[in-house]
């Protein structure tokens, strides 16, 4: 039975290889030829894999480039990281999440076969840290294991199909088309963002800004990338070279201040076009080979994906949401100070991941007013809710669980778990 545990977790907790047989799948049920379902399957895994190089890489600059920013501006608290929760507390609730992964999956096929809402959720890591999210909270619940476990997979099966018909909407206007859905945690804010946009009014589209002769250049995505992130890192590894420079040394390895957050600048720019490159070309394939399994096993469905698919569509909505996501960071952590509350550190991560898709759902409504507005919201509601859910442990004692100075910060787990919560009251159980 472990191994069977153990296996469904590697094979979820690997996506190219549920993108893979997804896409094997959906090749053979439209009876292509070998050759074609070879080649449609490769490219497929392909494209993901340059995609997950270009997370890779981004990722590894933005690491240095936060602690140039944290050991720049003395900043301290809890790490909003939602991977690292759910790892810390694998040695007690592991098999716990492995089977609420493979139940919630099944029951999501099943619910896209039977209702209206034709969604398969294809993003492995956050079908990960959802099933780790509502094992911890059923579990500080004080449920019996089987209740955790039933528990979870309805909560599972459920999220998974009914937040990408949430999001879809959106969708349709973003990409210009019903081929791909929405699956990632952020979509509570980004559509709640979308409907305060509304609010803003209509403006011109963010991707049709004019800008003066002498600065067309800021239309080239690289550009405006590389600007804004050597206006993040510079500035910060110059108040640390001279003011501590022994951390500065501690963070660059020994290498001259300036030359080593110009290439973590740059690198991080590198990372986000290869990224771009490889969701083009996984989805140039995945969708094609994704309408075998709408026609057999599940008549109409819709993949739903990871954030990046919606980039390419709207680059420099994404580039606001950089901006403005980063601002949002900084004014929260003001107010988590006046307030007392435990300080979310900031995320560069965060702000370019969660508040470029926001801007992106914002500009779909309002404009570049709305790329803005929604870029803005996304961090600025995120780091609020995510120190009170830390601070009054809403999902009960994680660091108990082993996660110790560490936070959630997806707000899809935030609202189902005010919703569980609220449920469970009347009975008595709470975390």
């Amino acid at each position: 039975m472990q191994g069977f545990l153990n296996f469904i977790v590697e094979f979820v907790g690997t996506p190219v290889i549920v993108l893979g047989v997804v896409a094997c799948i959906g090749l053979i049920a439209q009876r292509k030829t070998v050759a074609e379902i070879f080649v449609g399957t490769l490219k497929t895994m392909l494209g993901f894999l340059v995609m997950l190089a270009g997370i890779i890489t981004l990722v590894t600059a933005l690491g240095p480039i936060s602690q140039l920013f944290f050991t720049a501006y003395g900043l301290e608290g809890f790490f909003p990281q939602d991977e690292a929760v759910v790892a810390a507390v694998a040695p007690i609730l592991g098999s716990q999440t492995a089977i609420i992964i493979g139940g919630g999956f099944l029951l999501n096929v099943l619910l896209a076969r039977i209702t209206p809402w034709k969604y398969i959720y294809l993003t492995g890591h956050m079908m990960w840290i959802h099933a780790g999210a509502w094992a911890i909270l059923l579990y500080n619940m004080g449920l019996p294991n089987w209740a955790v476990l039933v528990g979870g997979i309805i909560i599972q099966g459920l999220y998974c199909t009914l937040f990408p018909a949430w999001a879809q909407p959106y969708m349709r206007k973003i990409t210009g088309g019903n081929e791909i859905g929405f699956g990632h945690g952020q979509t509570t804010l980004n559509v709640l963002g979308a409907y305060l946009c509304k609010l803003a009014g209509k403006s011109p589209t963010a991707e049709e800004m004019e800008m003066p002769k002498g600065l067309e250049f800021f239309r080239d995505m690289s550009v405006n990338f590389s600007i804004i992130m050597l206006l993040v890192a510079l500035p910060a590894a110059l108040i640390i070279a001279i003011r501590y420079p022994e951390a500065m040394t501690a963070i660059a390895g020994g290498k001259n201040a300036v030359m080593f957050a110009i290439t973590q600048a740059l690198t991080f720019v590198a990372g986000v076009l290869v990224l771009l490159q490889g969701v083009r070309m996984f989805i140039g394939d995945l969708v094609p080979a994704f309408r075998g399994i709408a026609m057999r096993v599940v008549p109409g469905a819709i993949p739903a994906l990871d954030c990046p698919v919606i980039y390419p569509y709207a680059p420099t909505s994404l580039l606001i949401g950089l901006v403005t996501g980063t601002i949002a960071q900084l004014v929260a952590i003001g107010v988590l100070v006046l307030l007392k509350w435990p300080i979310c550190l900031p995320n560069m991560i965060g702000a370019f991941f969660a508040s470029g898709s926001g801007a992106i759902f914002g500009n779909t409504v309002a404009g570049r007013r709305g790329a803005i507005l929604g870029g803005f919201f996304w961090c600025f509601a995120a780091w609020l809710i995510g120190a009170f859910w830390y601070k009054y442990q809403i999902m009960g004692d994680m660091a108990a669980l082993g996660a110790v100075n560490i936070g959630f910060l997806c707000p899809d787990i935030f609202l189902i778990s005010a919703i569980v919560r609220l449920i469970g009251l009347p009975f008595g159980l709470t975390p």
